[in-house]
């Protein structure tokens, strides 16, 4: 019996999981971390029954990926090859978005030659949050995470100009 795509994910979701609590148990390093998920998502994509679903695997092993250099406080040669791959194949969802626009921002310590960029992409997040109608519960929790990240970053919003 073949699963749908949202059973397929589910089970991802499930297995990525689990690979990861082990790595973490284990105390691996990002760099083996980082393998797990590239072989995960190598499996995933010959699994994969559409274009549409080889792209969400794409987008959401790129997403974890700029987490986990985020994680191991990653130099910028790293951390930007992993944004920058999330950029060009899109977010996932504006939840992602908010979260990839915080940890830029709060990571902006270890290269604050990126102080506009990072800034832009978490104000582009903020708008697209505040779009949402008020009565939505992600609003105030986007809104939060972003208030949260202007908070505690340690890199100000660069001056106009």
């Amino acid at each position: 019996m073949r699963r749908t795509q949202q059973e397929r994910g589910l089970e991802h979701g499930r297995e990525k999981d689990q690979a990861f609590l082990k790595l973490i148990e284990a105390k691996a390093s990002y760099e083996e971390r980082r393998q797990a998920l590239l072989q995960l998502e190598k499996r995933w994509l010959r699994e994969a029954t559409t274009e549409a679903e080889r792209q969400q695997i794409r987008r959401g092993i790129a997403e974890d990926l700029v987490t986990l250099a985020y994680s191991f406080n990653r130099p910028w040669a790293e951390f930007s090859r992993c944004l920058r791959r999330v950029q060009r194949l899109g977010f996932s969802n504006l939840a992602l978005r908010v979260h990839i626009a915080c940890l830029y921002v709060q990571s902006l310590d270890l290269f604050p030659r990126k102080a506009r960029e990072a800034w832009e992409l978490l104000e582009d997040a903020e708008r697209r949050a505040r779009r949402l109608h008020r009565e939505n519960p992600l609003r105030e929790e986007h809104l939060e995470a972003i208030a949260h990240a202007k908070t505690v970053a340690r890199v100000p919003r660069p001056a106009f100009g």
